[in-house]
């Protein structure tokens, strides 16, 4: 099939085509990841790409943008140094009205104008201003962070500019998720709040009972006695 050029589904026109349940044959999502890099760290360099005028993206254009970053980043940055996140998803149905191609096709392909067309791909529609895609990073790698995110910037049918801003990191600790089986079990959060709240464990592990008290018996046992000679009751049929 003949690719047609982006230029045609740039433009937004009309309202969105989302409703997918009622259209059968929709192309699948051409992206692959939605984020790469290290997902277990929080990083204080934030730099966002932004296109500057409304319009449609593509899912191949994006998949292409994200692979152009990826590649640049794992190279200069390193996996463990960044997290690259997509901040968009091509809901929008793109749909064609298909026409003969080739020697002669203008005489078989007039046809009804305006028809509603087939569904031929998808495409994320943004408004100006709009933050496409983000990466997450330390300022020692803030300049081959701009640079691979300029070189993705020429992937969007939009002009687009960088906007790097810190973030307060709160020094949080997140595992990642691990594979039980078949299910994947998100790991459980842990703040300094919450670590410096637990109360601290005795050599066996058990932690001590509130209020510092000792541990009330059993219930329905008897107390224990007190080991005096002079309150001792003499045995039951013995002699003082």
């Amino acid at each position: 099939m003949v690719r047609k050029p982006a230029k045609m589904y740039r433009d937004v026109a009309k309202k969105a085509y989302t409703r997918r349940e009622y259209m059968g044959g929709v192309p699948g999502n051409k992206i692959v990841q939605f984020e790469m890099g290290n997902l277990s760290q929080e990083f204080p360099t934030e730099v966002d790409l932004i296109v500057e005028e409304a319009c449609q993206i593509r899912h191949s254009s994006l998949e292409a943008a994200r692979i152009t970053i990826n590649r640049r980043l794992l190279k200069d940055v390193g996996r463990s140094n960044f997290h690259f996140k997509v901040r968009v998803f091509p809901h929008h149905v793109l749909r064609e009205n298909k026409q003969a191609t080739g020697a002669g096709a203008d005489r078989v392909s007039e046809g009804m104008r305006l028809a509603f067309g087939k569904a031929v791909g998808t495409a994320a529609r943004v408004t100006a201003g709009q933050a496409v895609l983000t990466v997450f990073s330390t300022a020692q790698y803030l300049e081959k962070v701009k640079d691979a995110m300029r070189h993705g910037a020429h992937k969007l049918p939009s002009p687009a500019h960088l906007k790097v801003k810190e973030i307060k990191v709160s020094g949080r600790v997140i595992a990642a998720p691990k594979l039980v089986g078949e299910k994947v079990v998100a790991a459980p959060v842990v703040t300094e709040e919450a670590a410096a709240a637990e109360p601290a464990k005795d050599a066996k592990g058990a932690a001590p009972a509130k209020g510092g008290k000792e541990a009330a018996p059993a219930k329905g046992g008897a107390p224990a006695k007190a080991d005096d000679k002079k309150g001792a009751a003499p045995a039951k049929g013995g002699k003082k």
